[in-house]
């Protein structure tokens, strides 16, 4: 008898037990998919790293160096288990062609290596190790979809040709936020090649389990040792691999609890309807002596058949959009080895999802507990004026949530490619940067620079930084080592989270991770030990930074001046131009110096551009899921007022108001409340949606990080919500007809 009740419920409620399974589907869809996508993505950049061996810390270092000196300090720490100094031959970028493509516009510093002896092994696409012939080299895998390559195609070094025989993953420097690519050679090849670019260092130590990788960091920096380029550690390179596509879960993840909470509203509108229109029956059931619990078991079980359908075509939906999205982080790092803990992951968050709308709805059946016999048998409504403005205030609310659905994603967007965002990397807001780095000149082809560039009538404005590794001791006695930038910070200021940057003799900001590393606000006083005495320097600000670590500091050039004595370690140059300059022609100019040259705005694209394309698809299937929502959503809750006032439009067609007049009463009421959500969905998007963002994007060196709004692209946004909701109410007001004038006569009020 109970199958019967069920399924002949579901045959009479064909659109209402449908639209249940699509949101419940829906749901477990998004909040399923974002949690196998983080479980693989992590699971695949451990298992990358745990096969290449990725050292715990990296020092890289342009120069001399004396391994002896290493050995001796590795020895003093009984944490270290192996270390090695690897070899990176450094090329001039317009040197190499891969394929057909030239690498002069290139934002990496691109090198080549051979395969390391202990550990940090570069693996081919299967993470075994490639063995190579004479003639041929490995590729990073990153450049193989970005420059169209296949195996057999040919790699130019200036006049020298290798054979492309295979892609390689590097732990280290998979992700595009990583400044550095390494090309894997054989040794003959290495050193026939070796003249044609610039040799440093990558001193590498792998420490034994649950060893303090910052006490070893500060450790190798109190003892002075090589450190003429920036220093990265385990858990740092595992956050920039996982940063990039991280970012697109993120937002997944935000799209699924944003859905899953509409999905409860438009729950409880199909429940209401369905209450509504089954008072009869459930009269009939109470006074047949079937009790309470009974019937709501009866209509749970149905719900219940809705969720197991629910999540299976969630899982279904979730599995092959994993496949779709998780593409591009397969390639990179290689598939999970532990597929069967992601597919329980899923299981568990799909079970998760489908209990959390059980216990919605079995919280809203408890309302015909309230529901007498007389009155559910007889049809005696009590119309409540204060109940019907809060079914109202839902559909503003549902219009908020899908608003905010829909600019979280498109403001992200917008905000990555923005110009502006360079100013939260700890970089200038200019059009041009030029890199002096890897060569034994650096102070010369700095200054010669600086010359040419005051003399240059193409040049609006320009501002030249030397970076140092300073040594300093804070207030506590601790003794570090700052990677120290100075120069005119006025001209393209980065984004400050508090104070401002360095201006006057004796100031000093730090990034906002350096800042919560040493602990260290504004206000407080750092000690640079500054040719053989010591210097206070007062902080007068913290910064956005995802460069070098994220872990640098600046200074004003009045504070003292960088010369040779400081060992600088590279030179950045930002430049705008005029107006009428094109900047590929103006590039050229200077390619005669050994520097690196590029156009920002290809910078940001260089090391963003997968996040950008991925931001770019979510937003727009985000935008396309709050239109279906909205609609759906409008729909329902039509159907649920027409059905609520059932008697009373009834009475008012007996009394001579045609459906027109009846319709458009609920059409204004339904616009009102949906133009108010969806102003409040804009005001919060913005400001709640930048805060989430903010505080996630900060444990990435992103402090002080704000939206930027594209208010043409909002307002479009908005309008196509606006017609959509607009169909969705003149759709919905149909069920106007369908109500007799003689109903009213059927029923007692």
């Amino acid at each position: 008898m109970i199958n019967a009740l069920l399924w002949n419920d579901i045959k009479r409620h064909k659109i209402l037990s449908l639209s249940t399974v699509i949101f419940m589907a829906v749901s477990s869809l998004f909040i399923s998919l974002a949690v196998v996508l983080f479980s693989s993505l992590l699971d695949s950049v451990d298992g990358l790293m745990e096969r290449a061996l990725t050292p715990d810390y990296l020092q890289m270092h342009g120069g001399e160096i004396h391994k002896e000196k290493i050995a001796d300090f590795a020895n003093e720490h009984s944490d270290v288990l192996e270390w090695q100094v690897c070899n990176f031959l450094n090329l001039e970028n317009s040197s190499i062609v891969l394929g057909e493509h030239n690498l002069a516009g290139s934002t990496q510093d691109n090198g080549l290596c051979v395969q390391s002896e202990k550990f940090d092994f570069l693996l081919d696409l299967t993470n075994d190790f490639p063995v190579l012939d004479k003639g041929e080299v490995y590729v990073p895998v990153c450049y193989r979809s970005m420059y169209e390559l296949n195996d057999g195609d040919k790699m130019q070094i200036g006049g020298l040709s290798l054979i492309i025989a295979g892609f390689i993953r590097d732990s280290q420097m998979n992700s595009m936020m990583a400044s550095s690519k390494r090309f894997l050679v054989c040794k003959d090849d290495y050193e026939r090649i070796k003249s044609n670019g610039t040799e440093e260092y990558l001193i590498e130590f792998l420490l034994k389990k649950n060893a303090d990788t910052d006490l070893f960091a500060a450790d190798y920096k109190n003892a002075q040792l090589y450190s003429n380029g920036p220093a990265v550690t385990k858990p740092l390179i595992r956050m920039m691999n996982a940063l990039s596509d991280g970012i697109m879960i993120l937002v997944i993840l935000i799209v699924g609890i944003a859905i899953l909470l509409i999905s409860l509203l438009c729950i409880n509108f199909i429940t209401s309807i369905e209450v509504e229109k089954d008072k009869k029956e459930a009269g009939m059931l109470k006074a047949l002596g079937i009790s309470n619990k009974q019937i709501r078991r009866l209509y749970l079980s149905k719900y219940f058949l809705f969720s197991l359908c629910g999540s299976f075509l969630g899982l279904i939906g979730a599995e092959f959009l994993n496949h779709i999205l998780s593409g591009k982080f397969r390639e990179l790092y290689g598939v999970s080895d532990d597929n069967f803990f992601s597919f329980v992951i899923t299981i568990i968050t799909c079970v998760l999802v489908q209990a959390v709308i059980l216990l919605f709805i079995r919280r809203v059946f408890r309302k015909m507990d309230k529901l007498s016999t007389l009155e559910a048998l007889f049809l005696v409504t009590r119309q409540r004026a204060k109940k019907e403005k809060n079914q109202y205030l839902i559909i503003g609310t549902v219009a908020s949530v899908c608003m905010i659905l829909s600019l979280i994603p498109q403001n992200l967007f917008s905000t990555f490619s923005s110009p502006e965002f360079v100013t939260y990397m700890g970089i200038g807001n200019a059009g041009i940067r030029m890199d002096v780095r890897q060569c034994e000149n650096i102070l010369e082809i700095t200054d010669n620079l600086l010359e040419e560039l005051r003399c240059d009538s193409d040049v609006e404005k320009f501002a030249a930084f030397k970076t140092v590794s300073c040594p300093a001791i804070l207030s506590d006695g601790k003794k570090i080592n700052l990677i120290l930038e100075s120069g005119n910070h006025s001209i393209f200021p980065v984004n400050y989270a508090e104070g401002k940057q360095p201006e006057k003799e004796g100031e000093i900001a730090l990034s906002g991770l350096q800042s919560q590393d040493l602990g260290i606000q504004v206000g407080d006083e750092v000690n640079l030990f500054y040719d053989g005495s010591v210097k206070p320097f007062l902080v007068c600000g913290i910064y956005s930074d995802i460069t070098n670590g994220g872990k640098t500091a600046k200074i004003s050039n009045l504070s003292f001046d960088i010369n040779a004595k400081q060992n600088v370690m590279w030179s950045i140059f930002y430049v705008t131009l005029q107006e009428n300059v094109q900047p590929a022609k103006w590039m050229i100019k200077y390619s005669h110096y050994d520097v690196d040259i590029v156009d920002i705005a290809d910078y940001v694209q260089g090391t963003y551009g997968p996040t950008i394309n991925q931001l770019k698809m979510v937003r727009i299937l985000a935008v396309g899921i709050s239109l279906l929502i909205i609609f759906i959503v409008i729909i329902l809750f039509m159907r649920l007022m027409i059905e609520k006032n059932r008697f009373n439009i009834s009475l008012q067609k007996a009394l001579g108001f045609n459906d027109g007049y009846i319709s458009k009463k609920y059409f204004k009421s339904c616009f009102f409340r949906v133009m108010i959500g969806l102003a409040a969905g804009i005001l919060l998007g913005n400001i709640l949606g930048e805060f989430i963002c903010g505080q996630i994007l900060k444990s990435f060196g992103a402090f002080g990080f704000r939206f930027v709004i594209r208010w043409e692209q909002i307002f479009f946004i908005l309008s196509i919500i606006l017609f959509v909701s607009v169909a969705g109410i003149k759709t919905g007001s149909m069920d106007v007809k369908k109500i007799k004038a003689y109903e009213c006569c059927l029923s007692r009020e």
